[in-house]
């Protein structure tokens, strides 16, 4: 039987690419929600009217949601309404009081990262959720791109050794191109701009693909001194020191003067070293993504620098490509167990260290995770 949803956070720039994987996963919405606001057929379909919209196999958010329960407070959906999972893309204040309810009700959750605005609000909650076996998961796609994974693999296999240090970048299009008027570029509803919506993903990435916890940080950020709506960080970096010794920078913003990505990634070890964009432009959609190695193995002594070419695809989700797609399908296979790609306690880690970097920038010093 299909896993039947409750979607909360209609009003959401991922709601179409969201629902456009639900309907590739055969999932079932069963219950709607935008908090304080009553939402209908009409209603969403006016919400599709943008440019970015996305549908899969001709299907519209109306359809996908004909039939389903309409709900203006969260916390009655997930008591009242006949569903599995709660789907949450909402508010980072709001959201943790609704992944609370969601535990009590032992009700599963796949949420928007990084589901809270400070660790503090998420602590307690996750605590109760695995002592539950409630299984409420945060949106970390990279754990399931090929290239981060075959980076993964090639570090506890030793391919590079000791690994001296990492550098990432993940820069996007200025706060022209954006709606400064929603939500998360407002400072008390989410804490921080460019690192905390878009930093996440690559801060969970380099610490996962060393397998080794980011232990201390040092930052400092870029305010968004120019836009009259959003008061959130620009853009900032972020040096860091993982428990395991190894150093490590960041540098993420709202900086390009063009929508689309502008990202790299670089891993040096004491036997070999990698450099790849890891990232996709969405806009463009590059067929592959290379991934360059270097190794002083013997075996490449012929060509110490080689290659590999990742193709990626776009047929099941359009607007990233399909390695976020399977991060779902990863998801939805497994979060009966609690057996999917990142849990409840990597997103309390990922906000520990957005706390610390904050925490840092404020005090002009390094902070502890």
């Amino acid at each position: 039987m299909p896993v039947k949803i409750g979607y909360v956070g209609v009003d959401h720039h991922h709601r179409d690419p969201y629902f456009s994987v639900a309907s590739s996963l055969d999932l079932d919405v069963t219950a709607v929600c935008e908090p304080g606001r009553r939402v209908d057929v009409e209603t969403l379909t006016a919400m599709d009217e943008r440019p970015d919209e996305v549908t899969t196999e001709g299907q519209n958010v109306s359809d996908l949601v004909a039939g389903a329960s309409v709900y203006e407070n969260p916390h009655r959906l997930v008591a009242e309404a006949d569903i599995d999972v709660v789907w949450i893309t909402y508010r980072s204040d709001e959201t943790p009081a609704i992944v609370s309810s969601a535990v009590d009700e032992g009700v599963h959750v796949v949420s928007e990262k990084p589901i809270g605005r400070t660790a503090a609000d998420l602590e307690s909650i996750a605590t109760r959720a695995n002592e539950r076996g409630v299984t409420v998961a945060p949106t970390m796609y990279y754990r399931k791109n090929p290239v981060a994974m075959d980076l993964r693999e090639r570090v506890q296999n030793g391919f590079f050794g000791d690994v001296w240090t990492v550098e990432g970048r993940f820069n996007a299009s200025q706060l022209s191109y954006r709606d400064t008027t929603h939500y998360i570029y407002d400072r008390e509803t989410s804490r921080g701009g460019a690192l905390q919506w878009v930093g996440p993903h690559w801060i969970d990435m380099m610490p996962w693909i060393l397998d080794d916890p980011i232990d201390r940080v040092n930052a400092q950020f870029h305010e968004a001194e120019d836009d009259p709506h959003a008061d959130v960080d620009l853009g900032g970096v972020m040096q860091f020191e993982t428990e395991g010794g190894t150093l490590g920078t960041y540098h993420s913003g709202y900086y390009l003067s063009d929508r689309g990505k502008d990202t790299h990634f670089g891993l040096y070890g004491k036997e070999g070293q990698a450099l790849t964009p890891v990232h996709h432009d969405a806009l463009q959609h590059e067929p592959t993504i290379p991934l360059e190695l270097t190794s002083e193995d013997a075996e490449w002594s012929a060509a110490p620098t080689r290659t590999i070419e990742y193709e990626f695809t776009y047929d099941r989700f359009p607007a990233w490509g399909d390695f976020v797609y399977d991060y779902f399908q990863a998801f939805f296979e497994g979060y009966e167990t609690g057996d999917v790609p990142a849990t409840v306690d990597d997103a309390v880690q990922l906000l520990r260290v957005l706390d610390a970097a904050y925490d840092s920038a404020e005090r002009d010093a390094w902070a502890e995770v």
